[in-house]
């Protein structure tokens, strides 16, 4: 007999609305940026009205907040491949293979194009997502750094030139899998295994 659920798996009625309200606002946000979309359109697809949706959130900046919190959950947990087993090409490209299949997700996986496009911006949501950024990339160094301290990679590898270029390629096969929805990801992983080993110079150690 399975254990009973958790007191944070039960969901509480509040709680389900507001997981509605950002599920919706990732659609709106997707389909026409983070300025584009508005209330009346997050509400429309929320199938809420503007009164009930103001109970949880009581702007979109609120709710851009949040999903940026969503956001960094999601990386945090993305990163945990990193611990896994493997060789840091391995972990690296099972932490990006999670990345990738998020960006194909058919309702909201366009929402990952906009995050790029405002993160250039000088706002506060631009902001918001480049220290997100920041948490990532961090966090990638390390583990990079100490793979480089057991001789899995030479000990004169550039890390932030070799992190710059192993985002660059993560970023771009993002944008190129909202144009080519039907290419599998399965297929994509063993080239860019060999690119991130080429990328750190593995032969070489």
């Amino acid at each position: 007999m399975p254990p009973p659920p958790t007191a944070a798996q039960v969901l509480q009625p509040s709680d389900e609305r507001r997981r509605q309200i950002l599920a919706a606002a990732r659609i709106c946000f997707a389909r026409a940026g983070f300025h584009g979309a508005s209330m009346g359109q997050i509400c429309a697809e929320a199938q809420m009205s503007p009164g009930a949706l103001y109970r949880y959130f009581p702007s979109k900046d609120a709710i851009i907040e949040a999903i940026a919190e969503e956001e960094r959950a999601g990386a945090v947990a993305c990163m945990e491949h990193l611990r896994g087993p493997g060789s840091i090409a391995d972990r690296l490209v099972a932490t990006a293979m999670e990345y990738l299949a998020s960006a194909r997700d058919p309702e909201s996986g366009g929402l990952m194009v906009e995050i790029c496009s405002e993160s250039l911006r000088n706002t506060t949501v631009g902001a918001r997502f480049c220290e997100l950024e920041e948490m990532v990339r961090a966090t990638m160094r390390t583990a990079i750094a100490e793979a480089r301290a057991h001789g899995e990679v030479p000990a004169d590898l550039d890390l932030d030139v070799a992190l710059t270029m192993i985002f660059a390629f993560g970023d771009g096969l993002m944008m190129r899998l909202q144009f080519e929805r039907d290419v599998a990801l399965e297929a994509i992983e063993p080239h860019l295994l060999r690119v991130v080993r080429a990328l750190l110079r593995m032969d070489e150690a």
